[in-house]
């Protein structure tokens, strides 16, 4: 199956980049977004990215989450106003035989601004961790598609990793048979990292330049 997969496009400010790197792909069988898909906030900004991809890829299922600048207002109206997207916040969902769970994902360390102004953050976290292990551990084969990413292979090398990705997580998935894919780091050393059956891959657009396929 072929999967193109993209991350921070932070429409509108990548969107020139984003859209230069659809044009002239093959179409894939699935369309998978991993957050931060506007920029701050700003909904109307993902009509942008929608457009394109339906001029381009008229049928392909876009399978989205939402990332840390999809506010709870931003979540509600791309929900309304885009529901031709299968958007999954901590939701499972089958499309073309292929089991998928979508979720913002987990942080072992909330940010600063996290812990100032988000109520119960930690506890999120640790039930959001559960939700996913659970799922992945009665689904062989299928995709975590996260925006935070798992574990510090495919991360920015930063003096505080844990308020990135989670290492706790990692270790609960790495001998399970799963694809990752995950976006938010800009950087890495690497974008793919592949233990046992479990690969995870980091599509954020800034990091690739580009869109990525992946034959799964």
């Amino acid at each position: 199956m072929l999967i193109a997969a993209s991350a921070d496009i932070h429409s509108p400010k990548y969107i020139r980049l984003f859209i230069d790197s659809i044009r002239n792909l093959p179409v894939p069988d699935l369309f998978l977004l991993a957050g931060d898909l506007v920029l701050r906030g700003a909904a109307g900004a993902f009509d942008l990215i929608h457009e394109e991809v339906r001029q381009n890829w008229e049928d392909v299922p876009i399978i989205a989450v939402f990332g840390n600048e999809e506010f709870e207002n931003t979540k509600r109206k791309l929900k309304r106003e885009f529901p031709d997207v299968i958007w999954l916040d901590d939701e499972q969902v089958q499309v073309k035989g292929i089991d998928i769970f979508g979720t913002t994902g987990v942080l072992d360390e909330p940010t600063a601004w996290q812990s100032k102004n988000v109520p119960g953050i930690t506890k999120v976290y640790e039930k959001r961790l559960e939700t996913i292990e659970a799922f992945v551990s009665k689904h062989s084969n299928c995709i975590l598609l996260t925006h935070y990413a798992v574990g510090t292979y495919t991360i920015d090398p930063v003096p505080n990793p844990l308020q990135l990705t989670s290492e706790k997580l990692f270790q609960k998935l790495k001998s399970l048979p799963l694809t990752v894919i995950h976006g938010h780091c800009h950087y890495a050393p690497q974008w793919m990292y592949t233990e046992e059956n479990l690969n995870i891959y980091n599509v954020a657009l800034p990091l690739h330049n580009a869109t990525v396929l992946l034959n799964l």
